[in-house]
């Protein structure tokens, strides 16, 4: 099965504005090592979707599928991330 990653940032000028409660509002996803009680990922926003296509997620192997897709999307972001964190400190 072939996995296709999409980043979707569309810039729309005039888009509507939305307001958000600070704290109740806020999603807050973290993914803690456990051994050494610290924080390795957090995802949080306001409105945050996440949406699964479960017309299509019907067996063990789809689901897999899934989640190594969602994996190599991560490992993308932390990539590229960290290459330009490393250009910007030489």
């Amino acid at each position: 099965m072939s996995d296709e990653i999409k980043i979707n940032s569309n810039n729309i000028a005039d888009e509507p504005r939305v307001e958000f409660k600070l704290i109740s509002d806020r999603s807050i996803f973290n993914v803690v090592n456990k051994e050494i009680n610290q924080t390795l990922v957090e995802i949080s926003g306001y409105d945050l979707q996440i949406n699964f296509n479960l017309e299509y997620l019907n067996t063990m192997e789809d689901i897999e599928s899934a989640i190594e897709g969602l994996g190599n999307l991560f490992r993308d972001i932390i990539l590229e991330r960290l290459l330009a964190q490393k250009k910007q400190n030489g």
